[in-house]
């Protein structure tokens, strides 16, 4: 029962007891308020130990909003994109205007604060200025995924972890920081002698949240949450149609150990469409509904979460004019998030929701594909340079924005998989259309080619077809420079004459195969060696002995003149 209620009844009892001084009547009267009165203690007192409750007949309301990069934006956004959402008129911009100075929770992209951090002196001002804005900010702030990826749909593909960037050493340029003397980033302590940015560095922020999770809405199935829970989250954001409980929609609750907050989808719903509301009479109408919802909304124990339209620009909507029209209602509360995460939880059980089957298979795609990446890096002199700049690539193909988008997901996870195609070429065999062996013990010339920006090292490995070759060395080392070929030399020893198919293969330090075999036919002349070089013996005497004569004759002929 609200308070406005209990305050009426307790009125109405009062004035009874005035008008009717009877002794039952007297009695009775005094005893149904004071039984109402207990009852209505009680229920405060219930409402304050769920931590956030009803404070004179409002709705209390925490809305939770992502600050994240447009969808099929890169994992590293480069300077010259990065001053344009910075700009004045710039989508984070817009979106860090649009929660400054209000009672909203930010989940925050840290691939935003990457890229400003990793370009150093070459940051734009615009950027750096954004950055210190976004460092003042008072709202309950939270980390997002990178590149606000989509933290389940990794995991149903088969991932045993939420992912997240490896390193970010492959886009270090040390000319653009000024080490023996450069500040900190925004947010971040100053060090007393600043080294070359880290992966721990460029991400940190001083969050007002830790260890929470948001995943997209209705995704969310229980090994999800096992695998949220061993990658160091304490708490996940689900949507209440993911969550069965008499009290869902509410606030915290506990499934299987695991704790949750949990939005108001009805409330949500209202929410966005106020947004998203095309003209003033739309809006106003959203803006009624949304002012019912709420009013119907149990909000016995804890605070109501509403979001918006994670797939869209929600900034770009009518943000302010929802903001203000919920701050002016005096049946609602603006509160934190923060609260709501305080209040103790109640025990709920997951309805599972995981993603479509097509998602989730071209997904296992990809991770297929970074795996062997992974492997292909053992033969770079530094793989964390491939590695790293893979995976915040595959980080930003799965934004929640992107996934969102039918038409526009499956184009970005072609060009991941072509650019992995790609790169698992980029040391190989060049291809010769043959070789003619004459002597019984030669070495064969192997040309591989690297176009890789940094050193490689192959192991060549010839296998023949048949036994007319065998192979002395079954192990070539070769090192290639960058974007450069190189010729290994492995020696055989010819047993017959013929034609002989060889299979080349190139492995890593790891033995891990390089690249697609290449098949080389070999014509083997064995014995021709000798009679070659007595011939060319010969013609060398005769070229010699003609030369000596054609001398003498020309000394006779002078001294007989």
């Amino acid at each position: 029962m609200r308070l406005s209620q209990l305050n009426r009844l307790v009125v109405m009892l009062a004035d009874r007891y005035i008008a009717r001084r009877s002794g039952l009547r007297v009695g009775l009267g005094v005893a149904l308020a004071a039984c109402i009165l207990i009852a209505g203690f009680g229920t405060v007192a219930d409402t304050a130990a769920g931590a956030t409750s009803v404070a004179g007949g409002t709705t209390q309301l925490a809305i939770v909003v992502p600050l994240v990069l447009p969808a099929g934006t890169t994992g590293l956004v480069p300077a010259a994109i990065l001053a344009e959402y910075t700009s004045a008129s710039g989508i984070l911009t817009r979106e860090l205007d649009a929660v400054l100075g209000r009672n909203v929770a930010v989940g925050i992209d840290p691939a935003i604060l990457a890229s400003i951090r990793i370009l150093g002196d070459a940051a734009p001002p615009s950027a750096l200025a954004w950055l210190d804005r976004l460092a003042t900010a008072k709202n309950d702030t939270f980390a997002l995924g990178y590149s606000d990826s989509d933290l389940t749909l990794a995991t149903q593909a088969g991932s045993a972890e939420v992912l997240a960037p490896r390193t970010f050493g492959f886009a270090v340029d040390v000319a653009r920081f000024d080490v023996g003397g450069a500040g900190a980033s925004p947010g971040v302590a100053t060090p007393t002698k600043p080294p070359l940015p880290t992966t721990s560095s460029l991400l940190a922020w001083p969050y007002t949240i830790n260890g929470l999770a948001w995943p997209r809405e209705n995704t969310v199935v229980a090994r999800d949450l096992a695998t949220i829970s061993s990658s160091g989250f304490t708490t996940t954001l689900l949507s209440s149609a993911n969550v069965r409980s008499e009290l869902a929609g509410i606030g915290p609750v506990d499934i299987d150990g695991h704790r949750a907050i949990v939005t108001d989808d009805a409330v949500s719903v209202a929410y966005r469409a106020a947004l998203n509301a095309s003209s003033d009479a739309s809006w106003q109408a959203a803006v009624t509904r949304l002012r019912e919802v709420l009013g119907k909304a149990d909000i016995r124990y804890s605070t109501v979460v509403a979001t918006p339209d994670r797939s869209s620009s929600w900034a770009d909507g009518r943000f302010a004019q929802t903001m203000d029209a919920l701050s002016s209602d005096s049946g609602v509360a603006e509160t934190l998030l923060s609260v709501a995460l305080s209040a103790p939880p109640t025990a709920a059980l997951l309805v599972a929701m995981p993603h479509t089957a097509a998602t989730v298979a071209g997904t296992e795609q990809l991770l297929a594909a970074e795996a062997a990446e992974s492997e292909f890096a053992t033969v770079a002199a530094d793989p964390t340079v491939i590695t790293g700049a893979r995976r915040v690539a595959l980080l930003a193909v799965l934004s929640n924005q992107a996934v969102a988008q039918e038409a526009l997901w499956p184009g970005l996870a072609a060009g991941y998989l072509a650019q992995s195609t790609k790169l698992l070429a980029s040391v190989a065999v060049v291809s010769t259309s043959g070789v003619n062996l004459f002597a019984d013990r030669a070495s064969l010339p192997i040309t591989v080619s690297n176009s890789l920006n940094q050193a490689v090292t192959v192991f060549i490995t010839v296998r023949p077809d048949t036994g007319l070759l065998t192979v002395e060395d079954s192990r070539v080392r070769l090192d290639i420079e960058p974007n450069s070929q190189g010729k290994g030399l492995v020696p055989l020893q010819a047993i017959s004459n013929g034609t002989v198919r060889v299979t080349v293969h190139l492995e890593s330090t790891t033995r891990v195969a390089v690249g697609a075999p290449a098949r080389i036919p070999i014509n083997v002349q064995a014995g021709w060696e000798t009679p070659i070089v007595v011939i060319m013996a010969g013609l060398v005497i005769l070229l010699f002995a003609g030369g000596l004569t054609r001398s003498i004759y020309r000394r006779r002929r002078a001294a007989r003149e």
